[in-house]
């Protein structure tokens, strides 16, 4: 049996033994080692030092063993590693230094290799090593400190290459051990003298391995997208990804790098492999410019002239840049971006704009020449611009291959081809111009729906191609350009039109969406009136010249039977046929795709014109409205009538019904007869919509210019007559007719009865009529609408047309449709169901649909949030007249009575009944007649007493008679009450319960009362509440406000019925013993009945007095009271035996009952013993003797009702000790006001009590606060609450307490600023005690005094010094406080500001001075001085924003502002002071300080270490021009002398200037 050695010699020998284990069947030697070290009784002194000795040895060994691989030996060995750990570890702490014994052992043991070797052990599949990295990392982060500085180069050049060798999976003690040898590595690279051999060992030994190990994070950073095959795990760290990228290119850009010849470097970069190289080259060409730029003096030779140098160094930079750039494209991007081979390389289209990017952002191009002049400069320079052209060449073929196929899977390829042509506009708009008619065909022409990436993409080319032509004032060149590529729109040959996810013409899913906003806003800021004039015809032109087009290609596409059949005599197959009929449909099909864009963007283009563009007659330069109205009816006829093969010319009005069904029976059997033309059927019907619409936009464009009381027409074409619109009728009427051209014109026939005064149109009734007859006949409550007309269909064009009804025409439909019509109307749109329907998963973005669909929920919403719907007369009518037919069963049931009981109803007729409520809650209740409102309460009271019949009548097994299916597809299988999807019979019972209540009570309000005759049985009826199992919280809600408004009711009415009615009620309630639960400590079965009680105490003692009230009343209040008594004789000793929740129920009940007694004048002295100080300190002791979480606190719950039984006993109980219960009451808000959660139940009860205070009270609690906050020894969080508590407290005072505020905050004032631990305190300590102060000066300003305000402002500067230690997060709020005190006390308290303007003065200079942020990338010393001047609140990483700016910008406005200083004397002298005051600003009496506040801005922007941005300038300069507007010319003229150098001279200067532009100087 192996015993553990008993000295350190027998150990040493152990341990030297030549094998392991020493002895044949010993242990091994670590087993041994850790027993000894186990081994308490072992007590050498260098027992540690000798175990440190062996495992180093041995792990030094096991590195030059040849088995190594197998993952055998004491590397791969937990054991080793922890021993050394706990070793390590123990000797740090010993009384021997750790560096006496261990550095000289370091010495002779190569840790490096050891590191190499563990870290090589992770390619080992075999051995498990996750048990090893974790002590091994505690190891080396003790030995590696110590050693790293006698490691060579190349001892971490091989760790490094074995770190480049990890494949994974990655641990957080591998990526630590890597992350810490490649930090040493970085570390001694900086001082290595022969770099230029390493950099050549590293580019042909170890550049393919950096590539691949980085290559896959920074490819996900371009794609944004994680391949399917690559294992999380195996991706590098973030941290360890970071520190291998900076090492690399430390050694491939140091100064002797960069000397280099790129060649050499791309030969390297080429054979790294193509599959990886890619996407580190933007990082590779963006750290080369900044190795370059830091190395300039360096790499680039200078002249004496220092501008000229810096000039010509700036040039050799751009020039060595672009070098690399076409180096890069020359070797790696041009063969891998041709489109030869058909297969995209998404990784070099990513490292293109990634390059692209890089050019962009650094301004590194420069044109060679103006392209289409062709005045060339410099070799390299036409270099640089060939190779940019050509990879616009490419990503323009790449788009188009990709319009011509419609392959969805290469929608990743097309945004990033997008991305590139995006990034070549920026650069330089001529490297694009030449091809901008191609590039807006291809993007056309692009497959869709296009993926969200891909629509961003697009959007931000078309947004930069408009951004340079409105900069350029060529946006009428771009519009026209734009239709052309329009007008070239064509499908794929291999792609049929009725095979597409999308109709070909639609724009909502398209990027031009977008666009067109854009196009808007640009054309009314960037067209001169010449161009406005021009515009118009040329966009007319091209409209007539694509519909020519259209018309031309129509014809042909319609084959005679005689050429049919010369097809079939001739032999031709029907193959081909069939090929060459589908070219000619799909083309037809393209240019009526084309035609609907370019009508599309024409009337979007028209509509955006000015009024001066527009003229009457052709004489003049611009556009003639004739000719716009003309031009769109023509192409409406002319595609209506030849879509139903008719002449061209009016069909008669009075036409023969069998006539008519004859030609439509003709027209189908032709449609069936021609199977070719399956495929080229509706393209007449798409060119109509599509010029309904550009009309529809035109007169839009009238509407809104137009302002003479004359209809607005587009001239005589767009004035349709009887037999028009008669034939557009038939058209509408024929369910043949695709949905988009019936909503267009339906919504054409609403704008012609709209605008030619429809009250006067002959047919303006039948219009409407058959528009709401294709609405229902149309209509379904599921369906959706996206909101594009071209994906309209038969299913959701009722909802479509629901919407332009609601949302446009309502008007026009109240005064011309007839009653029924309003009345079908009204009826559908109450048959929505008010419900967010579930949302569906749209199959091209994968996102809710219902984010972007319009369903009828969403109509619903917008018809009755709607005001004009609520002030249409006949509308309203129409609504209320369906409410009460709808409500009508309810009506039959008898009211609600003491006597008489109710049957239950039919439970269909109920639901039906009752859902209609629901949409009344959204009806105002001024638009409810009087008639109405009276039946409509009547109603609302019948079903309430019939729902609550039905839920007594369902048994406690969900059983009832009920159908499986009610209306509205509610579903009422009480068998399925536990579904989450299925709503019940009892839910619904339950939720129109709780709607007609909160009606009633809403009406009730409204009217200030209800029908005292019926208050009675009513109130009965709502005690006998529902069962407990369908009580919800809002349910419960609404029935407590309604109980305690009825019996306010009650007791208001001045009647004798009335008293008897009143006391009625009160004995009911007083029989339903609502304390008996209670009392008797039984199940809980009264605590509605309590709750109502609680409520009628509180209706008593906020809205009446026993004086307002009859005796009688007030004797049966009396009789209730006593019911209370035996609350509040219940001992301390009996409550502290109930739970929690009992206790919480108790004392707000003995809290009621005081306060009831209070009311009532009945004195509890002697009667009743005080017990709130005992209940608040075994609630406060709970709380400090807890270690969980305050909310998880014990009695968390019963804190609100101990307090309100505090102040409640503080009131009622004169004997107690006062100043007892205030020191208690602040205790325990102190204690329980740290969680948001309870402090806001506790701040209901301060507001509720602090009114109802004594002065004396009043003064001794704030005095209680006061010395809490003084106190250093108080936890921070309880001096919080503490603050928040005088807040409240100060909110609303007792009357007669003005001295007590005035002595409390000035006191609280001189505590702030003396106290260190307050003013130096944390950042959520300074937020509270500012906001006490920033309220009371802007809602008390009248107790602010003079000696107030040197303890602010004191505080003030206190808090804006600059320090070093800093918050790692911003305190923005604490900003805006005191920015809030500042502006507050200038408006409101100008009387004693004046006297302290040198104060304000420095407070506004230091506020400004720290709204700078300092530049990036600066030193860690330049950093630290910056961040020197900042508080201690402010983050240097998370600077001031523009919210910070702008109010304190509008700070330094108010220092102008001329107002009438409030006077706070007595009346008398108020009125004195109001006739001989007038209205002043601090402007002349602050001009001396002026200097100083601008100083500060002066300082920030000629600060070099610091930037303030151009937003934050922007939003400065309404306050910095009041400065200057202050200052004066001759201040200003002394300040620039006395304090300012060139540098402030020069942004003197220049913002005087900018005052000087926007001055106004009385010209005008």
């Amino acid at each position: 049996m192996h015993t553990t050695p008993r000295n350190i010699h027998a150990l040493v020998r152990i341990l030297k033994a030549p094998t392991d284990p020493p002895s044949a069947d010993g242990p091994l030697k670590i087993d041994i080692a850790n027993d000894a070290w186990l081994d308490a009784s072992f007590g050498a002194v260098k027992k540690a030092e000798v175990l440190v000795e062996w495992l180093l040895g041995a792990l030094g060994r096991d590195g030059k063993r040849d088995d190594k691989a197998s993952g055998n030996g004491p590397l791969s060995n937990p054991k080793y590693w922890s021993l050394l750990q706990q070793t390590l570890s123990s000797s740090a702490s010993s009384v021997r230094p750790l560096k006496t014994w261990l550095i000289p052992l370091l010495h002779r043991t190569n840790l490096a290799g050891m590191v190499k070797e563990l870290i090589t052990f992770s390619h080992v599949h075999d051995v498990d090593l996750s048990e090893v990295y974790v002590p091994a990392r505690a190891v080396l982060a003790i030995l590696w400190p110590l050693a790293e500085k006698r490691v060579g180069m190349d001892s971490l050049i091989e760790c490094f290459a074995a770190v480049l060798g990890v494949c994974g999976p990655w641990n957080d003690g591998l990526a630590w051990i890597c992350t810490m040898v490649v930090a040493s590595y970085r570390e001694l690279l900086g001082t290595f003298g022969n770099k230029k051999k390493l950099y050549t060992t590293f580019l042909s030994i170890h550049m393919p391995h950096w590539i691949r190990t980085l290559s896959s994070s920074m490819g996900s950073q371009f794609l944004n997208t994680q391949s399917s095959r690559e294992d999380p795990l195996s991706k590098t760290p973030k941290q360890l990804h970071d520190t291998i990228y900076r090492a690399g290119i430390d050694t491939l850009f140091s100064v002797e790098g960069l000397k280099q010849p790129l060649d050499t470097f791309f030969d390297a970069l080429s054979r790294a492999g193509a599959d990886y190289g890619f996407n580190i080259l933007p990082g590779l060409f963006s750290a080369r410019l900044s190795a370059v730029n830091r190395f300039r003096n360096t790499l680039f030779s200078s002249s004496s002239n220092s501008t000229s140098s810096a000039l010509a160094i700036r040039e050799a930079m751009r020039t060595d840049a672009m070098q690399f750039w076409e180096s890069c494209w020359g070797v790696l991007l041009s063969d891998a971006l041709t489109t030869e081979s058909g297969v995209q390389r998404t990784d070099a289209w990513a490292a293109l704009v990634g390059m692209l990017a890089v050019i962009e952002s650094e301004r590194l191009y420069t044109p060679s020449s103006t392209i289409r002049t062709g005045d060339q400069n410099t070799a390299v320079h036409r270099d640089t611009e060939s190779t940019l052209i050509s990879a616009r060449g490419l990503a323009l073929d790449a788009v188009e291959s990709a319009g011509q196929a419609w392959n969805s899977s290469d929608m990743p390829t097309v945004t990033l081809v997008v991305d590139a042509l995006d990034m070549l506009t920026r650069i330089d708009y001529e490297l694009v111009g030449d091809e901008l008619h191609r590039i807006l065909r291809a993007v056309v022409n692009l497959p869709r729906p296009l993926s969200l990436p891909a629509t961003d993409a697009v959007q931000r080319l078309l947004s930069d191609l408009l951004e340079y032509h409105a900069k350029t004032r060529t946006v009428h060149a771009y519009i026209l350009t734009l239709l052309s590529a329009l007008s070239s729109f064509s499908l794929p040959k291999s792609v049929s039109s009725q095979s597409l996810p999308l109709p070909a013409h639609d724009v909502v899913f398209s990027p031009l969406s977008s666009h067109l906003s854009s196009l808007t806003r640009t054309l009314r800021v960037a067209l001169t009136p010449t161009q406005s004039a021009e515009l118009g015809p040329a966009v007319m032109e091209e409209l007539r010249r694509v519909r020519k087009a259209y018309a031309i290609e129509r014809g042909s596409d319609q084959p005679s039977g005689k050429r049919r059949k010369t097809f079939i005599e001739e032999g031709i197959p029907a193959e081909e046929h069939i090929d060459v009929s589908g070219a000619r449909g799909s083309k037809c099909h393209s240019l009526a795709a084309a035609f609907s864009l370019v009508a599309r963007v024409s009337g979007t283009v028209l509509a955006s014109l000015p009024s001066h563009a527009y003229v009457h007659d052709a004489q003049h330069s611009g556009i003639v409205c004739d000719e716009v109205g003309k031009l769109g009816w023509d192409i409406v006829w002319e595609s209506i009538r030849h879509e139903q093969g008719e002449p061209q010319e009016v069909a008669p009005q009075n036409q023969d019904d069998s006539k008519v069904k004859k030609r439509k029976k003709r027209k189908r059997g032709g449609k069936q007869q021609d199977p070719d033309s399956d495929d080229r059927l509706g393209t007449d019907e798409v060119v109509a919509s599509a010029a309904l619409r550009f009309l529809y936009d035109v007169r839009a464009r009238f509407v809104r210019i137009e302002s003479s009381p004359m209809p607005v027409t587009l001239g005589q074409s767009d004035v349709l007559g009887g037999d028009e619109i008669e034939e557009l009728l038939r058209v509408v009427r024929d369910e043949s007719t695709t949905a988009e051209l019936t909503l267009e014109i339906i919504r054409a026939l609403f704008a012609q009865v709209s605008q030619t005064r429809g009250f006067q149109h002959a047919q303006a009734s039948t219009i409407i009529k058959t528009s709401i007859d294709i609405l229902s006949r149309n209509f379904s409550p599921q369906s959706r609408w996206c909101g594009s007309s071209a994906a309209l269909t038969q299913e959701n064009l009722g909802v479509a047309l629901l919407y332009v009804l609601v949302d446009r025409w309502l008007g026009v439909m109240d005064v011309v449709a007839p009653e029924e019509v309003l009345q079908k109307f009204a009826s559908l749109l109450l048959s929505i169901p008010l419900e967010q329907p579930f949302e569906v998963t749209d199959e091209f973005d994968r996102q809710p649909s219902s984010h972007r669909d319009i369903s009828p929920y969403n109509i619903l919403l917008l018809a009755l949030r709607n005001a004009q719907f609520w002030e249409l007369r006949n509308m309203r009518s129409a609504f209320l007249t369906f409410a009460l037919k709808q409500t009508n069963p309810l009506s039959s049931l008898s009211p609600p009575s003491a006597s008489t009981g109710n049957s239950v109803p039919d439970k269909f007729e109920l639901v039906r009944a009752s859902k209609v409520y629901a949409l009344l809650m959204y009806v105002p209740h001024e638009y409810f007649t009087r008639t109405s409102r009276a039946e409509l309460v009547k109603r609302a009271a019948s079903g309430d007493v019939a729902i609550c019949s039905v839920l007594w009548g369902v048994n406690d097994g969900g059983e009832v008679d009920s159908p499986q299916l009610g209306d509205g597809g509610c579903a009422m299988d009480m068998d399925k009450e536990g579904s989450s999807e299925v709503q019940t019979f009892r839910e619904l019972c339950v939720r129109y319960l709780t709607i007609f209540r909160a009606f009633l009570y809403r009406m009730g309000q409204f009217t200030n009362g209800l029908d005292y005759t019926t208050s009675r049985a009513y109130v009965e009826h709502l005690l006998q509440s529902p069962p407990s199992s369908a009580m919800s919280y809002a349910l419960t809600k609404e029935t407590l406000n309604l109980v305690s408004f009825q019996l306010s009711t009650l007791l208001r009415v001045q009647n004798p019925d009335a008293v008897t009615e009143a006391i009625d009620t009160l004995d009911h309630l007083l029989a339903a013993e609502p304390l008996a639960d209670l009392l008797s400590h039984g199940p809980r079965k009264c605590e509605f009945i309590r709750s109502v009680a609680f409520r009628l105490i509180e209706c008593l003692r906020e809205h009446h007095t026993p004086e307002s009230l009859a005796t009688v009343i007030v004797s049966a209040l009396k009789t209730l009271y006593e019911y209370f008594a035996p609350v509040l004789l219940l001992e301390e000793e009996e409550l502290k035996t109930y739970d929690a929740f009992a206790l919480s129920e108790h004392v707000e009940a003995r809290c009621y009952a005081l306060s009831f007694a209070r009311w009532l004048g009945i004195d509890v002295t002697g009667r009743v013993v005080p017990i709130g100080t005992k209940l608040t300190n075994m609630v406060m002791r709970s709380a400090l003797q807890s270690r969980s979480p305050l909310v998880g606190v014990k009695y968390v719950k019963t804190c609100p009702g101990v307090l309100a039984l505090l102040f409640e006993e503080l009131r009622c109980l004169p004997d107690i000790s006062n100043l007892e219960y205030l020191e208690t009451i602040a205790a325990l808000y102190s204690i329980y006001g740290t969680e948001m959660e309870v402090r806001n139940a506790l701040d209901i009860q301060v507001v509720k009590a602090a009114r109802e205070l004594s002065i004396d009270h009043f003064a001794h609690l704030l005095s209680v606060i006061a010395e809490g906050i003084e106190d250093p020894r108080l936890p921070v969080g309880r001096c919080k609450s503490l603050i928040h508590l005088s807040t409240m407290l100060l909110h609303d005072t007792p009357q007669g307490t003005l001295k007590v505020v005035q002595t409390f905050v000035t006191r609280c004032l001189a505590a702030f600023t003396g106290r260190p631990h307050l003013y130096d305190g944390p950042s959520e300590l300074k937020e509270h005690y500012l906001e006490l102060i920033a309220k009371h000066c802007s809602d008390r300003p009248a107790a602010v005094r003079s000696v107030d305000l040197g303890s602010i402002w004191s505080l003030l500067s206190k808090i804006l010094s600059g320090t070093a230690n800093h918050d790692t997060a911003t305190s923005f709020s604490t900003f805006h406080c005191i920015v809030s005190i500042a502006d507050s006390l200038v408006r409101l308290r100008r009387d004693v500001v004046i006297h302290t303007l040198p104060h304000l003065a420095f407070v506004l200079h230091r506020l400004l001075l720290i709204t700078k942020r300092g530049r990036p990338q600066l030193g860690a010393k330049q950093s630290k001085l910056v961040a020197g001047t900042l508080p201690s609140w402010v983050s240097p990483s998370q600077p001031l924003g523009v919210a910070e700016i702008r109010a304190f910008s509008r700070l330094l406005t108010a220092l102008t502002v001329k107002t009438v200083p409030p006077t706070y004397t007595t009346r008398q002298h108020t009125a004195v002071a109001a006739e001989t005051q007038k209205a002043e600003s601090l402007a002349k009496p602050f001009a001396k300080h002026v200097g100083h506040v601008l100083l500060a801005y002066i300082d920030c922007m000629n600060d070099s270490l610091c930037v303030l941005t151009p937003e934050m300038r922007r939003e400065l300069e309404p306050g910095l021009f009041s400065l200057c507007e202050m200052l004066g010319e001759y201040n200003r003229d002394a300040l620039m002398v006395s304090s300012l150098d060139s540098g402030g001279k020069t942004i003197m200067k220049s913002l005087w200037r900018e005052y000087e532009k926007q001055r106004y100087v009385g010209k005008g």
